[in-house]
């Protein structure tokens, strides 16, 4: 599998939320098997919130969200699961369409 078909707007897929501060919310409305922790980065508390969003739809529901909180967003990272990637093979460079 390429990278092009790592993500599908139609199909679950698994995220990473950094956001700025110390956030408690209850993110269960919008990430199923959710993990919430808390690091510290110069000096700075940071959440990772992690789990599976069921689309992208709902994806876009959780930004708007975070939004709302008025929180910071430091970065949004989608997570290859097992299967996703070939193992072996290496990744297209960056902005290269295999």
């Amino acid at each position: 599998m390429n990278m092009n078909n790592f993500l599908n707007s139609a199909l679950p897929a698994q995220y990473s939320l950094r956001l700025q501060g110390r956030v408690s919310a209850d993110w269960s409305d919008w990430l199923a098997d959710v993990t919430v922790h808390y690091v510290i980065k110069n000096k700075v508390i940071v959440t990772v919130v992690t789990g599976t969003v069921r689309d992208q739809s709902a994806l876009f529901g959780l930004l708007s969200f975070v939004r709302d909180l008025g929180i910071p967003l430091l970065a949004v990272e989608a997570i290859p699961q097992p299967g996703d990637l070939p193992s072996g093979n290496p990744q297209s460079p960056k902005g290269e369409i295999s």
